[in-house]
């Protein structure tokens, strides 16, 4: 157990120290951006994981922007798969990739993707044996994918909102920890140059 949280703090600060580094970067780029949004994600079993992110993305041409990004994501309870869930902390780390549909007017609508690793921190109880908590900590596969639109404001910041489905732990196991559902995601963009 204690190899697993040596491994997950060095993950996470691993990419803490990659999100910052493009960040450190993004000045000296042209044709980019930085994202910062609140989310919320309505899970499957009826609660939300409210959460932050902030990411960097290159333009490439008219249509698309590539970019990476982090997020924070929390709940004080969730149940799945025969457990009480205490104490939801999920952190993803993931590439962002936008495709426009075109500008009308001051409104940009987009497709939206994220792919990822998402690192999770949770307690966990049997529903059916309450009393004994066990500490988990994991790492599993994150994706997104929503569509939305882009107000700008002047050339170099503007808002967004979009829609779209959210997991936190995808797996072919269907007995892990995956709270999943549908995503909002209100945000800033500032265009960096």
């Amino acid at each position: 157990m204690l190899f697993l949280n040596q491994r997950f703090r060095g993950n996470t600060f691993l990419a803490t120290v990659f999100c910052l580094f493009l960040l450190a970067k993004a000045d000296a780029q042209s044709r980019s951006n930085l994202r910062l949004n609140v989310e919320d994600l309505y899970s499957t079993h009826g609660n939300h994981f409210p959460g932050v992110s902030a990411s960097y993305n290159r333009y490439f041409g008219k249509k698309w922007e590539l970019g990476a990004g982090m997020e924070y994501s929390y709940t004080g309870y969730h149940d799945d798969n025969g457990w009480d869930l205490y104490h939801l902390n999920f952190i993803p780390v993931y590439l962002s990739e936008y495709f426009y549909i075109g500008t009308f007017n001051r409104w940009k609508p987009y497709v939206h993707l994220q792919e990822g690793v998402s690192f999770a921190r949770y307690d966990k109880e049997f529903q059916d044996q309450p009393g004994v908590r066990y500490k988990i900590r994991e790492a599993g596969f994150y994706g997104y994918g929503g569509a939305g639109t882009g107000y700008v404001f002047t050339q170099k910041s503007g808002l967004f909102l979009e829609a779209g489905m959210k997991a936190f732990h995808l797996s072919f196991n269907n007995l892990d920890v995956n709270p999943h559902g549908f995503a909002l995601k209100l945000g800033y963009v500032y265009r960096l140059k």
